[in-house]
This record gives structure tokens, C-alpha cells and sequence, in this order.
């Protein structure tokens, strides 16, 4: 009888493609950030993808235990997982954030971007920096970003943007710090900012451009369709000022060059510390809308529709969950983490797509499937698909890593030292047989 509901239960799960399936782990000392990229030399789409794993540990004068890691071709790898062994790429970071690709084309090598530091003792000194992967020579890193006397910056994203119309990609990021001396120098600071990129040229400087002040952490790049035509802007969650923001230029040809052009206008400031922004049709009405956290000991996911034009309209808010917190109390603890959008079935793009969400230190993964597919219809079903107990879920990576129609998921688990790998494809009938 036993066997009997167990393998009803496991065929209900299977007929409903947004649950997550857990399919292994592998082992990985404090791993804080997850990201996957296509890999554009390797022709099999079901070994295409690759997945970065970034490590820090606590304060220490000896430094040490902030590396980055890479499975290549972790595709193939989804039949097991629990054999993974990650290659580290380089030692030489600090608290290493969210790593990206270079996208193709802006160098002639193949490079990972990273940015890195923190507001954590002796992992202040950020910068971003460039690793060369190519044909796994893993040179690097090279240090893009300059020293600042008035104290040390930390940062967490970068993405790519032609800010100057040179033909060249810059680097578009935002950045905080604390000052050196706090008490005799104020309060922190926080800029929005692009770095030039000098043709190519990554083994010298890159000139620093400021944007605007109060941008920190997390931010999106992003083109919307306006009353004047299609605007590149730029979406901000600005954890220490406490508003979530969008800026945009007043160029007329566009670029990001003249700071007296830089318009920007707040969207809401009365949720708290914003953590993180992301885009998405989030009700499949065909319009782009915004997915946001807010992280400290009340935290919430929320969802805004972006109107029309973004400069002028409406921004409409709906809070899709509150009260996250951490588990365990302690200085710098906070909860939720970020959030992304998927679709669970690749081929299946015409409906809502399943939020997951790390709680960060709640310990645990969410995942949130729209109770209909009516647009104006903002409630869904919360599911927690990972728990890890009083520790701290890390930044969540999703794909079809393995071309098999369904999307993957990477949750990492920074207090229990493991990856866990999920799928919300159903399970084999070779998977139901071993369960019997």
C-alpha cells in the first residue's frame, strides 16, 4: 500500500510541470552565488551551458576562502550531480558577488566578470575585475577599477552597454562604500556608473564615469517602449536609500555621456531596504513588469507593472508575499534574497511563469505558481522547495542546462557547503523504479 501512494504521489507531481524535483548535490565550501552561461563554442545544446559558483568565508587576517569555481558542460552532469567536482578558476578575489560572461564579441578571449568586496571587516576592498577562461587557461584576474583613497568599493553586478556610441562595450555597474574613516568622514556612498572601455585594452585601468549617487547594489539595464519610442533606462534597488529608482538620458542621441542629461524619478520609497529589481512578464499581458525584493527582518517579494512610459505613468504595486526574516538574529542578517522568473516547460511560453526566490538568511527557496491566468489576477500558490535549515540560501541560477525541454535550478547553500541541483521535469520511469 505504501509503495502504492508513493508512486501515486510521484506521478501527480509528474503531471504538473512546475514542480521542482530534487536531482543531487555536490559539494562546495560556502558557495553565495550561482549563475549559468552558454558556452557559444560548444555545438551540443545539451552540453552548452556552464555554471559559476562564487565563495567567501568570514573576516580573517589571513585571508583565504574566497575563490570562484566552474562545472563546464554541467549538462551532461544531470544524471549526476553528486559527482560533480568544480575546477577553480582563481583565489585572487574578495567576496566575489554575481558572475557573469563576457558576451562574445567584446573581447577576443573568452572572459568571466567579476565583481567583488563587501561591507564585511578586511573584505571592503572591492573592484571588478576579468578572468580568462579561455580553452581553460584561467588567466587572471585582471583589475579594471582603481583604488580610491576615500575608501573602498564594493560591487555586485555588471552588465554591458555601449554608453558612449564608440563601438565599444562598457561596463555599466553600481558600486558602495563605507568611508575610511567613518566618524570623521559622514556616511556612506553610492553611485550608478559606467567604466569606458579603452578598445578593447583590459590589462590597464578603465576610466570611471558617475552617473548619479544612490544606486548601490542590484540594477537592470533595460530598452522600454515610451511615448517618444523605445528608451534605454536603468532600474535600481537601492538598499541604503531606500527606494527603488529608474534613470534614463535626455540625449538626443541617446548616450549616457553628459551627467546634466541624467534624468531619473523614484518609483516607490516607502518599502524599506530594496534589495533586488529584475524584468518580466509577470502576468502574460505582454507587457514587461518588475519583480523586486526587499531584505531585512519584514521582507517582501513584490511585482509592479510598468506603464506605458516609464518617465511619466503609473507604476501599479502588487505584494506577492511579506514577512520574510531571518532565522537566526545577527548584524547584516536579512531576508528575502533575489528573485527570478521561469518558465518550467521551455516550450511552453504562453502562460505565467513560476517565481523562485532565495530567502537568503531564512534559510530556504520559494517557488510561486499563479493561481490562474487571468492577467489582472496577482495571487499565487508558495511552495518551499529547499530548506537548509538555520543557514543561508545563496543567489538561485535557472536554465535547461540539459536540452530536455525543462528548466533546471541551482540553489546554493552556503551554511551546509553543497549545491543542490532541482528540475521541473517529471521523473523517469527508471527514477519511479529505484523509489519502488
Amino acid at each position: 500500500m505504501l509503495k502504492l501512494l508513493l508512486i501515486s504521489c510521484i506521478c501527480y507531481s509528474s503531471a504538473h510541470s512546475s514542480v521542482l524535483r530534487r536531482v543531487g548535490s555536490f559539494d562546495v565550501k560556502h558557495p553565495a552565488f550561482t549563475s549559468l552561461y552558454k558556452d557559444s563554442s560548444v555545438s551540443d545544446q545539451s552540453e552548452n551551458y556552464n555554471l559559476i559558483v562564487s565563495t567567501f568565508a568570514g573576516p580573517s587576517l589571513f585571508g583565504g576562502g574566497d575563490n570562484v569555481q566552474l562545472v563546464r558542460r554541467v549538462g551532461s552532469f544531470m544524471k549526476n550531480v553528486n559527482g560533480i567536482v568544480p575546477e577553480v578558476l582563481t583565489t585572487s578575489v574578495t567576496w566575489p558577488n554575481e558572475i557573469s560572461a563576457v558576451p562574445d564579441g567584446i573581447f577576443s578571449e573568452k572572459m568571466l566578470v567579476i565583481p567583488d568586496g563587501f561591507l564585511v571587516p578586511l573584505k571592503t576592498n572591492g573592484a571588478i575585475k576579468l578572468v580568462d577562461i579561455t580553452n581553460g587557461a584561467n588567466r587572471g584576474p585582471y583589475t579594471l577599477t582603481s583604488k580610491d583613497s576615500a575608501g573602498d568599493w564594493f560591487y555586485h553586478r555588471v552588465q554591458w552597454h555601449d554608453m558612449d556610441g564608440d563601438g565599444d562595450q562598457d561596463i555599466v555597474t553600481c558600486r558602495a562604500r563605507e568611508p575610511a574613516v567613518p566618524l570623521l568622514f559622514g556616511r556612506e556612498d553610492e553611485e550608478l556608473i559606467w567604466l569606458e572601455n579603452p578598445s578593447g585594452d583590459y590589462r590597464s585601468k578603465w576610466n570611471t564615469h558617475v552617473l548619479a549617487h544612490g544606486p548601490d547594489v542590484y540594477f537592470r539595464f533595460a530598452k522600454m517602449n515610451t511615448a517618444d519610442g523605445l528608451k534605454e533606462c536603468i532600474f535600481t534597488a537601492q538598499f541604503f536609500t531606500s527606494s527603488i529608482s529608474v534613470y534614463w538620458t535626455t540625449q538626443s542621441n541617446g548616450l549616457f555621456t553628459d551627467t546634466n542629461q541624467i534624468q531619473s524619478r523614484v518609483i516607490d520609497n516607502t518599502i524599506g531596504k530594496v534589495f533586488e529589481v529584475d524584468i518580466a512578464d509577470l502576468n502574460n499581458d505582454g507587457k514587461m513588469d518588475l519583480l523586486v525584493t526587499t531584505n531585512g527582518h519584514n521582507g517582501t517579494l513584490l511585482a509592479y507593472e510598468i506603464p506605458d512610459d516609464f518617465r511619466t505613468g503609473k507604476f501599479v504595486k502588487h505584494t506577492i508575499d511579506v514577512g520574510f526574516k531571518p532565522r537566526q538574529s545577527g548584524i547584516g542578517k536579512g531576508a528575502p534574497g533575489s528573485a527570478i522568473a521561469v518558465q518550467p516547460n521551455v516550450n511552453v511560453a504562453n502562460i505565467k511563469p513560476v517565481i523562485l526566490l532565495s530567502g537568503d538568511d531564512d534559510g530556504r527557496a520559494y517557488s510561486y505558481e499563479a493561481q490562474s491566468q487571468d492577467p489582472t489576477d496577482w495571487s499565487y500558490t508558495k511552495t518551499t522547495f529547499c530548506d537548509a535549515g538555520s543557514g543561508t540560501v545563496g543567489e538561485l541560477s535557472a536554465a535547461d542546462v540539459d536540452n530536455d525541454g525543462f528548466t533546471d535550478v541551482f540553489v546554493p547553500s552556503y551554511s551546509k557547503n553543497e549545491v543542490i541541483a532541482y528540475t521541473f521535469a517529471p521523473a523517469d520511469d527508471n527514477q519511479l523504479g529505484a523509489l519502488g
